[in-house]
C-alpha cells in the first residue's frame, strides 16, 4: 500500500503516480476535526441534515464552507463526524484527477494508527502528537498539551513513517461522488461486522475446545468404569466391542453356574436359597446355604 501524506500546507509528501490503484491519501489531522455527536431519535437522512447545525457552535468556519462526513456509531443515536474544508477536498480531487489516479481511500492520518479499546495510540514528530483514541476518533495536538490531557497509563507510543510500506485493510464504496466517496468506506458497520465475525469464530473455537475436553473426560470415565467391571482385560482397544465380548463370556459362565451341582441341589431342595458349599464326612452330606 502506497501512502501519500497531504500536509496542512496543502502539499503532498511525494508526487502522485499516474493511474495508480494502491494509493491511500492520508490528510494531516490538523486539517480536519473529528467529533462524536448524540442526537434525538430520528431517521438517518434527517440526522445527516441536522449534524452541521448541531456542530456549528464548535466550528470556527462557516458550515457552508465545510464538508461533513457522517459515520453511524455502534451506540444508538450517536454519530461520528469528520469535518473538513471543502476547498481541501476539492484541491485533492483536482490533483488526483490530473494524475488520473483513483486512490483506495482518503482519510485522516490518525486513522492509520492501530485502534485498541481502552488505549490511546500516538506518535510524536516536530513537537506535535498525532493520536487515535476511538474507532473514528483522534486528531493532532501540540505534544505538551496532549500529555496534559491524557493519562500516561493509557498511552501507547507508535513508531510510524510514511516511507514504510504499510498494509491497510480498506473497504471501498462508490455511492458518493468526488473525493468524499473515499472517506465513506470508513464506516463503523463494516468494522462491527468484522468484529462480530471474529467474535463468532472465537466463540466457535472455544466451544469446540470445551466439547473436546468434555469428550476426553468422558472417554477417561468410560475406561475407568470398564476396568472396574472387567479388571481382567489387559489392553483397551474398543470399549464397545470388548464390552460385548466380556458380557458374552459372563453370560456363558452364568449358564454354566446355573447347571452345576450346587445350583441343582438348591433348586430341588431349597428353592428360595442358594447352596454355597457341600461337605461329606462320616457318611453324612452337609449342604451349606445362604439366603
Amino acid at each position: 500500500m502506497n501512502i501519500i501524506h497531504y500536509s496542512i500546507k496543502g502539499e503532498f509528501s511525494k508526487a502522485i503516480p499516474g493511474h495508480a490503484k494502491d494509493i491511500v491519501i492520508a490528510i494531516d489531522s490538523r486539517a480536519l476535526s473529528a467529533h462524536q455527536l448524540t442526537l434525538p431519535k430520528m431517521s438517518n437522512a434527517k440526522a445527516i441534515k441536522a449534524i452541521p447545525y448541531a456542530l456549528e457552535s464548535q466550528l470556527l468556519d462557516n458550515i457552508d464552507l465545510l464538508e461533513f462526513v457522517v459515520i453511524k456509531s455502534s451506540t444508538q443515536n450517536t454519530w461520528d463526524v469528520f469535518v473538513i474544508a471543502k476547498d481541501i477536498l476539492q484541491d485533492i480531487e483536482q490533483q488526483l484527477r490530473q494524475a488520473k489516479c483513483k486512490p483506495v481511500a482518503i482519510l485522516p492520518d490518525f486513522m492509520l494508527l492501530p485502534f485498541v479499546e481502552g488505549q490511546i495510540n500516538y506518535y510524536e514528530t516536530d513537537g506535535t502528537t498525532t493520536f487515535r483514541d476511538g474507532m473514528n476518533q483522534g486528531g493532532c495536538l501540540e505534544s505538551n498539551l496532549f500529555h496534559k490531557l491524557y493519562n500516561d497509563s493509557d498511552l501507547v507510543s507508535t513508531h510510524f513513517s510514511y516511507s514504510n510500506k504499510i498494509k491497510v485493510n480498506i473497504q471501498t464504496g462508490s455511492s458518493q461522488r468526488g473525493a468524499k466517496q473515499y472517506l465513506s468506506p470508513w464506516r463503523l458497520p463494516v468494522a462491527i461486522g468484522l468484529i462480530a465475525l471474529l467474535l463468532a469464530i472465537t466463540q466457535i473455537w472455544l466451544k469446540n475446545n470445551q466439547l473436546e475436553s468434555q469428550l476426553t473426560q468422558q472417554k477417561v470415565n468410560n475406561e475407568q468404569q470398564f476396568r472396574s467391571l472387567f479388571p481382567n482385560v489387559g489392553r483397551i482397544v474398543n470399549i464397545r466391542v470388548q464390552s460385548k465380548q466380556e458380557l458374552a463370556n459372563l453370560t456363558e459362565q452364568n449358564t454354566i453356574y446355573q447347571n452345576d451341582l450346587l445350583s441343582k441341589l438348591s433348586s430341588e431342595i431349597f428353592p428360595n436359597s442358594q447352596a454355597s458349599k457341600i461337605v461329606f464326612i462320616n457318611q453324612t452330606l452337609t449342604l451349606e446355604i445362604f439366603k
